[in-house]
């Protein structure tokens, strides 16, 4: 039996069955027949979002009367601001209220769920990909995938300082070999001016001119890779899902979620190889560097 069985959609209000094709909303969990969620390309109570609501097993108007609570013995509690913690919004990026044990389970939740969006993945399988760090990418993931009004463009952007300042080891960790060979060639363009003066080739204006776009062409990669680097991860994590998924008939198949977790976790081992890697290659072409200026050094 579906957890979802007898729930009510927000948009038809009739009943979902076990027989029914469900989609989540993936800001505030509540489910509905894909082609209400389709029709309108947007949850049906995206106008309680901006309150925080998050879908309990009640829709807001079926919200069974809560029994009123007692009250503290301390006078002092939740008389300051930090009693109740903030988080942010997926959808509108403004800061709501909500109590840390129901941001926990909203989070399990969402992590927990099989239906597939229109990404053609799910949050569960999303979740087991990732490994580790589940909590910061079930966020940014929420915002990619959150469905948009006709005429807007999707959200790419998520700061991950990490994978700017720590680029190409940090996508080398989370397994992303071909953004990782990328970086790591952008990464050594910032040697050109130092081999073309030491070749004499040109003259110290336009190796100066160079030395400063390799200069600004790292700093962008870092500033890009900081923004825009959970997309790309997350684009990764949705080709490489699919993938594995053909291997056990679409998911259906024992060991399918076990699978995920072995492919998609991270791997320090990677890390290490990867932060070797970095480094002897800078070391090579600084000795390189050093022999062609003065061959009695090597």
């Amino acid at each position: 039996m579906s957890r979802f069985d007898n729930k009510t959609c927000p948009v038809c209000k009739t009943p979902l069955t076990d027989k029914s094709d469900v989609v989540v909303c993936p800001i505030c969990g509540a489910p509905h027949h894909r082609a209400c969620y389709m029709k309108y390309n947007k949850c049906g109570l995206e106008s309680y979002h901006a309150s925080g609501f998050v879908w309990n097993g009640y829709l807001p108007w079926e919200q069974p009367e809560e029994k009123p609570q007692e009250q503290p013995s301390d006078p002092h509690v939740g008389e300051y601001p930090q009693d109740t913690p903030q988080f942010i919004n997926a959808e509108t990026g403004q800061p709501v209220d909500m109590d840390i044990n129901d941001f926990i389970e909203r989070l399990k939740r969402q992590s927990m769920d099989d239906s597939r969006g229109a990404d053609g993945v799910s949050a569960h399988e999303l979740s087991c990909f990732v490994g580790k760090s589940v909590m910061h990418y079930n966020q940014a993931f929420s915002v990619f995938r959150a469905p948009v009004r006709p005429g807007e463009k999707p959200r790419h952007v998520f700061f991950n300082f990490c994978a700017g300042l720590f680029r190409p080891i940090h996508q080398f960790y989370r397994r992303m070999d071909a953004v990782g060979i990328i970086l790591l060639l952008v990464e050594l363009t910032y040697y050109i001016p130092t081999a073309l003066a030491v070749a004499g080739v040109g003259s110290a204006a336009v190796i100066g001119n160079i030395q400063m776009f390799t200069s600004m062409l790292n700093f962008a990669t870092m500033i890009g890779m900081s923004l825009f680097g959970d997309y790309l991860y997350y684009r990764f994590c949705v080709r490489r899902i699919k993938k594995i998924r053909e291997r056990f008939d679409d998911g259906k198949a024992p060991g399918y979620y076990e699978a995920l977790s072995e492919k998609g976790t991270p791997s320090w081992l990677r890390a290490i190889a990867a932060t070797l890697a970095v480094y002897l290659t800078e070391l090579c072409v600084i000795l390189y560097l050093m022999r062609f200026n003065n061959g009695t050094l090597l």
